[in-house]
């Protein structure tokens, strides 16, 4: 079977201090970002890879990241959303999710920022979710200051159901092994995860092997969570932040290099590292093991994903960079 081909157009902007994003239509996603010139996060040298591998290299994610029950309820009323297998829809359809639909996209520039917006309208019963959903993905960088905004927007048709995100690896160069990063999550409950679906079924405090409230050597973490029974053998939980507002970091990720802080009205995040050792090859240079970490903010918990005609879905995430 051939593999599908996928299009896209690409958008790119920058500031005077050296950070530039270079943006897609397919998936509303981040290609790349570059500080001087260097990576920030994973950048695949093959943009077919980019586009089309199931690691949604810093896609948009939706219409609900994460996995769900195909027949999940909204309101009482029970959805039959696209599903593997397993019965499971992962990040709101897999492949046909919003990860992989083309948006119209637009730069502009207004006051101290340059940017980039993008739309889709996807129609009622994509993926099975109920509503015409009109989706706006804002990407901002300040001209003043070294960060990445991003703000999604959306309205609906119908009742439905909505967490989006977006799934930037991050990989600062030249500190390409995660494992000498350090962590801090503002956050001292976390969900339980579901044995073999994965599926987040109750909330819990964080034990001492996902504490990330001091901040915390991702390789001592990391080793815990693989020693641990019933776990997934690297961390992939969701977090439910102890404070909602967003002025202070929610998320830090430290390394030798630079600083990067999460700033978001999101409720949780989800934090991912990946060690999957897929076979891409990758501007950053040879990253192997334990490449990157990925951090998703998402609502959390499931009852707060409904979203009611004449509601707008409205939520920010910045990435603060600071240079040390």
């Amino acid at each position: 079977m051939t593999k599908k081909k996928y299009t896209s157009g690409y958008l790119a902007i920058e500031n005077d201090r050296g950070l530039k994003g270079v943006f897609t239509t397919l998936g509303a996603g981040v290609y790349s970002l570059t500080l001087h010139g260097k990576p920030l996060i994973l950048q695949p040298v093959d943009r077919q890879v980019y586009l089309s591998s199931n690691q949604y290299f810093g896609k948009t994610m939706g219409r609900v990241i994460g996995r769900l029950k195909k027949d999940v309820k909204i309101l009482g009323k029970e959805c039959d959303l696209l599903a593997g297998k397993d019965g499971i829809c992962l990040h709101g359809g897999g492949e046909k999710s919003l990860s992989f639909r083309d948006f119209s996209g637009i730069v502009f520039s207004e006051g101290d920022y340059n940017g980039v917006m993008f739309n889709y309208i996807s129609p009622d019963g994509e993926c099975g979710f109920p509503g015409e959903l009109d989706v706006k993905i804002t990407y901002l960088i300040p001209l003043s200051s070294n960060e990445l905004i991003i703000k999604q927007e959306a309205t609906t048709t119908k009742e439905t159901i909505i967490s989006l995100s977006n799934h930037i690896y991050w990989n600062i160069f030249p500190d390409i092994d995660v494992n000498a990063y350090l962590l801090m999550i503002a956050a001292t409950h976390c969900g339980t995860l579901q044995k073999q679906s994965e599926l987040v079924v109750n909330t819990r405090v964080v034990p001492d092997y996902l504490d990330f409230t001091e901040g915390a050597l991702l390789k001592d973490k990391l080793d815990a969570i693989k020693k641990h029974p019933g776990e997934p053998g690297t961390l992939d939980h969701p977090f439910l932040f102890d404070q909602k507002e967003p002025t202070e970091p929610k998320v830090v990720l430290d390394t030798p290099r630079m600083k990067i802080e999460c700033y978001t009205d999101y409720d949780g995040v989800n934090v991912y590292v990946d060690v999957t050792d897929t076979p891409v090859k990758f501007a950053n240079g040879p990253v192997k093991g334990r490449r990157a970490i990925a951090i998703e903010p998402q609502l959390f918990p499931t009852e707060k994903r409904i979203l009611r005609p004449g509601e707008v879905y409205r939520h920010v995430m910045r990435y603060r960079i600071l240079e040390k």
